[in-house]
């Protein structure tokens, strides 16, 4: 089994190339960033992935504080449906810290 690769001082950019590093989710930010406060149907059918695969990209992003969900996870009740935003400040931050590790910045 081959080892993972982890070269030195790149810890800063191992979150962005986790978080970002899937063209799913890439795709999932860039729509929610031009409709904001869209729901699970609309993402999944304007991006063309599968509700499974969507569902998990949403609960990784909105724990990584890449994605807003209204309501929170921790207020949502049974059966609610959210609708999520990019926390644009995360992905900034995110992007900032990969285009520094590529020497881009």
């Amino acid at each position: 089994m081959p080892k993972l690769v982890k070269p030195a001082n790149s810890d800063r950019a191992a979150a962005a190339v986790t978080i970002l590093g899937n063209l799913g989710k890439a795709s999932l930010i860039a729509y929610l960033r031009r409709n904001p406060n869209a729901g699970r149907k609309a993402i999944s059918e304007a991006i063309e992935v599968p509700a499974p695969t969507l569902v998990r990209y949403l609960r990784e992003l909105e724990e990584a504080d890449v994605l807003i969900a209204n309501p929170p996870k921790s207020n949502r009740k049974q059966g609610e449906w959210p609708v999520y935003r990019v926390n644009n400040a995360a992905v900034t931050d995110l992007y900032l810290r990969l285009g520094q590790e590529l020497g881009e910045i």
